[in-house]
């Protein structure tokens, strides 16, 4: 991919606490293994940073997040780092952004290499993998633009655990009504989106970790919802 190889500035979004211990430890061995070359961890806002519990959630989150998301506080914090990110000036970027349960290919850029944009296509995210079946070429073939490459379905869900940031989008992807892998999925029209198809793939979720947004979300649900059965 044009623009994109090992000097690329590359995020790990990480609470860097005693939970993401073991997530980190296995990151940074992918991200070596596959040659990345200019590697950042990112603090990701938390809900104690943020003190939700005594602040309520920013006013950036709206919609859903006043009713049945309002004590999801760690998907909150999560979608509020990926945010830090999207602001970012068009001279910073692009950049290569994973959560710290992402698995990587040791074989990342070789398979990237052969993987491009058409250059009459403008692209503001590009996802590295999905779990999705829907967002695949057999099911979406309208969708393919390149070999191994194509934009997102409307409406589907692709992660946020892994993906490319070309051009900013905090002012067209803001305020959040829901979820941010939701809400990018339901503004295609308004967002450049497009996903990897590639076997084997780039990344993927290291299902064998819980995902620091998913522990968050149940101890802070479970701490605002004491008498929940």
């Amino acid at each position: 991919m044009k623009n994109i190889n090992e000097e690329t500035r590359t995020v790990v979004i990480s609470t860097l606490d005693d939970r993401a211990r073991e997530r980190m430890r296995r990151i940074e061995k992918h991200l070596e293994l596959a040659g990345f070359r200019n590697v950042e961890i990112f603090q990701a806002r938390t809900p104690q940073g943020e003190d939700f519990q005594g602040r309520g959630l920013p006013p950036v989150l709206k919609g859903r997040w006043k009713s049945d998301l309002q004590h999801m506080w760690g998907t909150a914090a999560c979608a509020l780092s990926h945010l830090d990110l999207m602001k970012l000036d068009p001279s910073e970027l692009p950049i290569i952004v994973f959560e710290d349960d992402a698995i990587i290919s040791p074989h990342f850029f070789s398979y990237l290499a052969d993987i491009d944009f058409p250059d009459e296509v403008e692209w503001d995210i590009c996802h590295l993998s999905y779990f999705n079946e829907n967002l695949g070429s057999a099911k979406y073939p309208e969708g393919v633009v390149n070999k191994n490459l194509l934009r997102c379905a409307p409406n589907e869900i692709t992660c946020m655990h892994s993906y490319i940031l070309n051009q900013p989008v905090f002012d067209r992807v803001t305020p959040l009504h829901e979820e941010i892998d939701c809400q990018l999925a339901h503004q295609t029209d308004l967002i450049r989106s497009f996903v990897i198809e590639h076997g084997p793939p780039l990344t993927s979720p290291d299902f064998e970790l819980q995902s620091v947004r998913m522990e968050l979300d149940e101890i802070y649900w479970a701490k605002n919802n004491p008498n929940h059965n």
